[in-house]
């Protein structure tokens, strides 16, 4: 996807270096000598299930035998605050396959935790690929670009994944009390990112159920509410609310007949430290295990 070929684009230039997307089987077709790393990106790769190549590519059981190619894991997610059993079952075989990797590391502190005690797999936290990059790298991506709204139009953009009435509700209300119109976020149009990245930032606030909507809004310090998606991948959001201290913002839709109107006025107070020492973090991460220092 776009948000895989942003983050190329971002290690490419940063550490000068050439990375392919390798998203399928092929086994067949690489060769050890045609790479010098290997790397597990984010998202969900380490959630069982969600591919039929599970171990192929999560755990690069195609090059279980490349001894002279590193092999490491970025931010990999489990999409649940628990582990899959099928995961603790065939332990050995993951143990087995990751014990040569130079790091592994995860997107959500409650999956350091889970992997370390049910499989003695030792990793550590890391940001989200899209938290690492200044917003300024976004800014100039959408340069130029004309979205549904002027920014003197006042606005709610509502980035939802999954028909919730609860939410829709608090929508619904919360857009009366503040004379906000809404923009509902559209899926099927080829300016996705564009449009994504535009209405964050021009809109007043933000209501999502989305992660990454957190993480934009977070990004652009604008004024958010995010709806905690237990479908979705809880414990990425219980990371942002823990290591932010956004519990205000980052809420269970049942409990949100408690919410203050005024966090959609007010931008949230994210410790900008905190943001840039878990970025450093993260990028030596990456320059260790490419070797770069």
């Amino acid at each position: 996807g776009k948000f895989g070929k942003t983050e190329l684009s971002f290690i490419n230039s940063t550490f000068n270096s050439n990375l392919y997307l390798i998203n399928k089987s092929y086994s067949e077709e690489l060769n050890e000598s045609d790479f010098d790393y290997l790397l597990v990106n984010s998202d969900q790769t380490w959630a069982y299930g969600l591919s039929k190549y599970y171990y192929d590519i999560a755990f690069l059981r195609f090059a279980k035998n490349w001894t002279k190619v590193k092999k490491f894991v970025y931010g990999a997610s489990i999409g649940s605050d628990r582990l899959h059993y099928v995961i603790i079952r065939n332990k050995e075989t993951i143990k087995e396959l990751t014990k040569n990797f130079t790091g592994i590391s995860f997107r959500e502190i409650g999956a350091v935790k889970l992997f370390e005690e049910n499989l003695g797999i030792k990793g550590v936290f890391v940001l989200d690929p899209t938290l690492i990059i200044d917003k300024q790298y976004y800014l100039n991506e959408i340069k130029g670009y004309k979205g549904n709204f002027t920014s003197s139009e006042k606005f709610m953009f509502v980035y939802q994944l999954d028909r919730n009435f609860i939410i829709k509700k608090f929508i619904e209300d919360s857009s009366k009390k503040l004379n906000y119109k809404v923009f509902q976020f559209q899926f099927n149009r080829p300016d996705f990112i564009e449009n994504f990245i535009f209405s964050i930032i021009n809109s007043q606030c933000v209501i999502t159920d989305s992660f990454h909507g957190t993480v934009f809004s977070i990004i652009f310090n604008n004024p958010f509410i995010s709806f905690v998606n237990k479908n979705r991948g809880k414990g990425r959001f219980d990371s942002l609310k823990e290591v932010f201290s956004l519990y205000d913002r980052i809420i269970d839709p049942l409990k949100r007949a408690n919410i203050d109107i005024n966090l959609l006025i007010n931008k949230p107070n994210v410790n900008q430290t905190t943001l840039n020492q878990l970025r450093s973090f993260s990028i030596n991460y990456l320059k260790k295990n490419l070797g770069l220092f």
